[in-house]
């Protein structure tokens, strides 16, 4: 029997190789070549050139160049379109078996208005292949995720998308780490022009508040160049949005999600009316007129009328239901004669999550005591609306304007349980947070274009947002765990149990305008020159209150009985059994406010010394002023603001060299100055905690600006289209570097200093190749077969001098004055691979593996010889499914987070590690259904 199978094996594989060299011996060759303008020679950007009689069609790359592969010998015709230019049809275009015929066409300008828009002029920016055409001749270390592999990867927001670029990494979808740096250390830009953040307590906006559905592009330049603001140094995020298509389209879509530790399971949630599940909330859980009209607000001063809060202490429960989400886009492009075009898109959508996750929270000190341990829960209800629209005008062939229009608004209603030990109460407790987070931003952008001649061009861009975030009553409820089912007001502190608002107003203005000069003639070295100015402003106003109760009410109760006592009816002075009272203590640090002026001028120099050596040199002057309005503990709500300034004129220089070793390799060299300034809450002496007994965190406004110098090193390889061998080497070095560090308290508190140093370096690599290209096969099956590779690795370490110790403003005492820095994870690695089937011309499917890893971070700095705490390294498996119907129906499975990792972090020690906190997210079951008209 043994020899049997032995037998039937090697014929499978006789057969199969034989079939295989049949397959590959049949030969096939290819069209490739160049289009251009037939007057300028200039190179044309996404012209189509298509095989006539065949579903043969390219489109050109950044470099005007393209190819159509796949042609078995013979002659064919040849057709060339390009909007506003004439179509220019080839015949009799000879293909040889594995040769390639080269073809280049030059089109001739239309001076008479065309009747249909063949394709647009511009390059396709959410195509993979023409992102890597772009990179290849850019001078910036930039990496860019198009609309095309975030779909086929199963991303609905920018915060994933940017996780899978290379030395890219979030922290909870909310932080984001460029080469082992965080926040402070990275800009985020919509379409190149600044954004504020919904969260008071970040500098870039959460990157998950967009999704993928109005997004283009997302790009990552890692090397600073004098353009851009100077900052940030891991990396500036520039989220490109849609705009308008190539010819009119609707389409519609319909989505829904599955967690399989959350679906169907019992759930918490205070989302009760239609327009609260929208992500809007109707003013019910505003402040009461009665208490927002005092200064410090006491309920025992009124008899008549009660507060009246609106938001009860305890949720509802359901069952949660599957996620759900809608999406609308369309557009078109009109051709309006004599080289002009109207064109316009517009997206609207709407989504919804449910999750779920209980875990392990716990703190120790030095003794490796626990200072509070917790079983928690969390129940979580998300929306994101987002509507986008975008007009473009293109006034004939040497001005064109743009208009752009996005409103988010993104809502979160958080019910958070912990139950277990803190160090410093008797018994177990029990405590329950209740948060609704409301954060919209509306932004509006105008963007022009003018060419005046071959060799000058002007841009120019303004842009107003506006961001809000509101945390309407916040309630929180503490109990003692009387171990029967039954639990007990907490009444150690009016602070146990609260109401909490809190509101966030920012306003931003942006523009900018910039010049380019080319040279004139081939003689000198001196190609182009760029020069430009830039200002922006922007002030925040950030208000909060919170309103204690005094608890005399002494009942034992089950949880959803709460409100059967924290009542108006209940209302009194608190100190007997039948009543509690509202009270709040003004405390002066729970309003500042801010603002940041920037002017700024730059100028760039592009040095051609020959075909192969290029040098890009250029300055950036940037005057900035920082001011902090705040107050302290001590003053009372009608002393004056205190007010904290950091400015100053800084000069950032930036110089690179790019080698071009031949057509497909390219070596480039960049060193540049930047610097970094605190956050607005940082500077704030504001107190802020998560949740019960949980640390607290307190700005500093003592800080200074850091000074970052940068400098790298790449190589890059492009084998063909869409093919990519890239290795970076990295190195930083951080003056003042600001880091967060816990002080000597008797409840844990974290405040923010400049230490002394820090040092960064590490190397990155990246590969993308279709499997076919690799072992050089024609086979359709491998040709359809592509990967993908990105890792990171990462070295940091920051110095804590004991002067810097003797100096804070507040006493510190780390655990470790040498450390790696908060977030840099030694390792980074991204892994996908996709196949791709045709069914037929119109009708195809796409599946996606994508794997991912990171390595082990630092979350917190110890102190008063505490363990750091670090957050585990987490593998994250994806699988996509991707379906094309009759080119109008798209149906797309979507299965996240396969293996379903423990989120671990935990306390370590020279001899034992703790478990800081731990949890589950559950596995993702998605469904995409998308129909365009």
């Amino acid at each position: 029997m043994k020899s049997q199978l032995t037998l039937k094996k090697a014929l499978l594989t006789t057969t199969l190789v034989l079939l295989s060299v049949f397959v590959f011996a049949q030969g096939t060759g290819k069209i490739a070549g160049t289009v251009t303008d037939k007057t300028t020679g200039e190179t044309l950007i996404s012209a189509a050139v298509k095989v006539v009689g065949s579903n043969k069609v390219a489109g050109t790359d950044a470099n005007g160049k393209y190819s159509i592969g796949g042609l078995a010998a013979g002659k064919y015709t040849v057709e060339v379109s390009y909007v506003s230019y004439l179509p220019k049809i080839i015949k009799l275009v000879e293909v040889k078996d594995n040769a390639t015929t080269t073809l280049n066409i030059a089109l001739e300008e239309s001076s008479a208005t065309l009747n249909q828009v063949v394709v647009a002029g511009k390059a396709n920016k959410e195509s993979s292949n023409a992102l890597l055409a772009e990179r290849k001749n850019s001078t910036l270390i930039v990496q860019k995720i198009g609309a095309q592999e975030l779909s086929r990867k199963g991303l609905s927001n920018v915060a994933e998308g940017v996780s899978k670029i290379a030395g890219v990494s979030m922290v909870g979808n909310k932080n984001v780490f460029v080469r082992g740096l965080g926040d402070r250390y990275n800009n985020t830009t919509l379409n190149g022009l600044p954004i504020p953040s919904t969260n008071p307590d970040l500098k870039l906006i959460p990157l998950d508040i967009f999704p993928t559905s109005v997004v283009k592009n997302i790009g990552v330049t890692k090397s600073y160049s004098p353009e851009l603001y100077g900052d940030f140094s891991g990396g500036s995020i520039d989220i490109v949005t849609k705009d308008y298509p190539d010819q009119g389209f609707f389409k519609v879509g319909l989505s829904s999600g599955y967690n399989s530790i959350t679906t169907g399971k019992d759930f918490y949630t205070t989302q009760r009316s239609f327009l609260n599940v929208a992500g809007f909330d109707r003013g019910e859980r505003a402040m009461p007129a009665v208490v927002a009209g005092t200064k410090s607000y006491e309920s025992t001063n009124f008899s008549n009328p009660k507060p009246g809060f609106a938001t009860q202490w305890s949720p509802e429960q359901i069952k949660a239901p599957v996620s759900t989400g809608i999406s609308f886009v369309g557009g078109d492009l009109y051709d309006l004669g004599n080289g002009r075009q109207f064109g316009f898109l517009t997206n609207l959508g709407y989504k919804n999550d449910l999750r779920y996750n209980d875990g392990i929270s716990a703190i120790y000190n030095a003794q490796q005591a626990p200072d509070y341990l917790y079983q928690t829960e969390r129940y979580s209800f998300t929306t994101n609306t987002s509507a986008l629209i975008n007009l473009y005008y293109k006034a004939g062939s040497k001005s064109s304007y743009s208009i752009t229009g996005l409103y988010v608004n993104d809502s979160s209603n958080d019910i958070f349980d912990q139950q277990g030990f803190k160090s410093d109460l008797s018994g177990d407790i029990y405590a329950r947070r209740n948060s609704y987070v409301q954060n919209s931003l509306l932004t509006s952008q105008f963007s022009g274009t003018n060419n005046f001649s071959d060799r000058f061009k002007l841009k120019y861009t303004l842009g107003y947002t506006n961001i809000t975030g509101s945390t309407p009553d916040r309630t929180q409820n503490s109990f003692i765990d009387n171990k029967n089912g039954s639990y007990s007001f907490l009444k150690l502190n009016n602070s146990d149990n609260h109401r909490f608002f809190a509101d966030l107003n920012e306003d931003d203005f942006s523009g900018s305008i910039s010049a380019d000069l080319l040279s004139k003639g081939t003689e000198s070295s001196l190609k182009s020159l760029q020069f430009g100015f830039q200002g922006r402003y922007k002030s925040r106003v950030f208000n909060s209150r919170q309103v204690e109760t005094r608890i005399g009410l002494n009942p034992t109760f089950t949880l959803d009985q709460v409100d059967n006592y924290l009542k108006d009816s209940n209302l009194g002075s608190g100190n007997d059994a039948n009543t509690f009272r509202y009270t709040e203590s003004y405390y002066a640090p729970n309003d500042y406010e801010a603002d940041l002026l920037i002017a700024a001028s730059f100028l760039n120099f592009n040095f051609e010394f020959n075909n192969k050596l290029k040098l890009i040199a250029g300055v950036r002057a940037e005057y900035s002023q920082q001011n902090t309005y705040y107050k302290l503990g001590s003053q009372t709500y009608d002393s004056p603001f205190r007010v904290k300034t950091i400015d100053g004129l800084d000069v950032l220089p930036a110089v690179t060299l790019k080698y071009t070793i031949n057509d497909k390799e390219n070596v480039l060299l960049a060193a540049s100055k930047t610097i970094s300034r605190p956050q607005f809450v940082e500077a704030a002496p504001f107190r802020y905690n998560v949740g019960f007994g949980i640390a607290e965190g307190e700005g500093n406004p003592d800080l200074v600006n850091s000074n970052n110098y940068n400098v790298d090193l790449k190589y890059e390889l492009y084998p063909s289209t869409g093919e990519l061998f890239a290795v970076s080497l990295f190195g930083k070095y951080i003056d003042k570097p600001i880091e967060l560090s816990q002080v000597n308290s008797a409840d844990p508190l974290f405040t923010y200093i400049n230490t002394d140093n820090a040092t960064l370096a590490g190397v990155e690599l990246e590969y993308n190749r279709n499997i076919g290209s690799i072992f050089g096969s024609s086979s359709k099956a491998l040709q359809n077969m592509s990967l993908g590779f990105n890792g990171s690795y990462i070295y940091s370490k920051i110095e804590i001098s004991q002067e810097t110790i003797n100096n804070s403003a507040k006493p510190i005492a780390p655990t470790n004055r040498s450390r790696p820095l908060f977030g840099a994870s030694p390792y980074l690695i991204n892994f996908d691979y996709s196949y791709k089937h045709n069914w037929s011309t119109r009708s195809n499917t796409t599946l996606t593996l994508a794997y991912n890893i990171y390595g082990k971070r630092l979350f917190v700095a110890g102190a008063q010889q505490s363990g750091d705490i670090y957050e585990m390294p987490v593998n994250t498996l994806d699988f996509v499914v991707n379906t094309k119907l009759a080119n109008k129906i798209g149906l797309d499975f979507s299965f996240g987070n396969l293996l379903n990792p423990n989120i671990k972090f935990q306390q370590e020690y020279k001899d034992n590690n703790l478990i800081y906190n731990q949890y589950k997210k559950g596995v993702n079951v998605g469904v995409n259904l998308n129909y365009t008209f």
